[in-house]
């Protein structure tokens, strides 16, 4: 069994247009949550080690704020970032004591988690590749 060195940006990439993939053959988007969501996390920590803020922080963020000016109360970024994680987490982790059973629109859920994966990509290389441009054009202009 030969060991070989892999960059966990690539290793990232593949996973996301393997997301694409399933997302756009209608195909299995509790991977697609998964995969896509792996590759947000590796992107969103290669661009805080930059200095750079991913999408989930920037998204939290501004929900955050939002939520304050309609409401004069206060809702946290984690709880922000908590809940825009929920299908992710449930799909990765369960511990004794929590249900068996979570409620979340799937496709909505893969979505918006290709979207972070894709928005992180962008800041990082600064470009698409032709299965995220067909996203972008397809799905986020339908929203």
């Amino acid at each position: 069994m030969a060991v070989e060195k892999h960059n966990r940006l690539d290793m990232a990439t593949r996973q996301l247009e393997t997301a694409l993939s399933l997302y756009f053959e209608g195909q299995d988007q509790f991977s697609v949550i998964t995969l896509a969501g792996a590759a947000d996390e590796i992107f969103g920590q290669v661009l805080r080690a930059q200095g750079q803020e991913p999408r989930l922080q920037e998204l939290s963020k501004s929900v955050a704020a939002i939520y304050r000016k309609l409401y004069g109360s206060e809702i946290t970024v984690k709880t922000v970032a908590d809940r825009a994680n929920h299908a992710r987490n449930a799909l990765k982790h369960w511990s004794e004591g929590q249900p068996l059973v979570v409620e979340f629109d799937v496709l909505e859920e893969a979505k918006d988690m290709v979207e972070r994966g894709i928005a992180n990509y962008w800041s990082l290389f600064g470009d698409l590749t032709p299965q995220m441009e067909r996203f972008e054009k397809e799905v986020l202009r339908a929203a």
